[in-house]
């Protein structure tokens, strides 16, 4: 049975968070400076969200997302328990923020 939407497979992240304030809002967005991860950033934080990116490669992320205004990388290696630790410690107070 199809889902009753008004977006089909021609929608764009824009279509779908048009009119949809993320104003005040944190959103963690693993993967979040390339591919379907980068639309969603930049969805997100057109939005008003503060958006929140862990990156594995710290130089292709901040290419990916300079000049992107609400865009925040932390740095995140999920081999190492310490940099874990890390990322949460620095990821708790940036929750409260809500510009980048």
């Amino acid at each position: 049975m199809p889902l009753k939407s008004p977006f089909g497979a021609a929608s764009i992240a824009s279509d779908v968070m048009a009119e949809i304030d993320q104003g005040g809002r944190t959103a963690l967005v693993t993967g979040g400076y390339s591919g379907l991860g980068l639309v969603t950033t930049k969805a997100l934080a057109a939005a008003g969200a503060h958006v929140v990116v862990p990156p594995r490669d710290l130089t292709r992320a901040q290419a990916a997302l300079t000049g992107l205004p609400g865009a925040e990388l932390l740095p995140l290696d999920l081999t190492d328990a310490a940099a874990v630790a890390d990322f949460t410690t620095a990821f708790v107070p940036a929750v409260g923020r809500s510009t980048c």
